[in-house]
């Protein structure tokens, strides 16, 4: 059984360099999934930690696009710390 990949990634205001970010990290996944390196269920992870720019829209075009791209959205700002760690408390559920 592969085991199942998930990146967390903190977003703050990241509308520019978003798009960029997909294309990298998900040519990586699609790669490593296309190897059988790990499992199809495998996914980004964006947090968007109460971007106040169109972060929120784009994580869920998205993940609306891609299997593997997926979101979860703040209210106000948390900080990074607690993006991170509730990107991997989704993580292992």
């Amino acid at each position: 059984m592969l085991k199942t990949l998930t990146i967390v990634v903190p977003c703050y205001n990241e509308e520019e360099v978003l798009p960029e970010t997909v294309k990298e990290i998900g040519a990586i996944v699609e790669d490593l999934i296309a190897q059988a390196k790990i499992s199809t269920k495998s996914k980004i992870l964006f947090v968007n930690d109460g971007s106040k720019d169109r972060t929120w829209e784009l994580i869920s075009e998205y993940s609306e696009k891609y299997s593997y791209v997926s979101g979860i959205k703040f209210t106000r700002n948390y900080g990074h710390q607690n993006a991170l760690l509730a990107g991997m408390t989704v993580a292992v559920k």
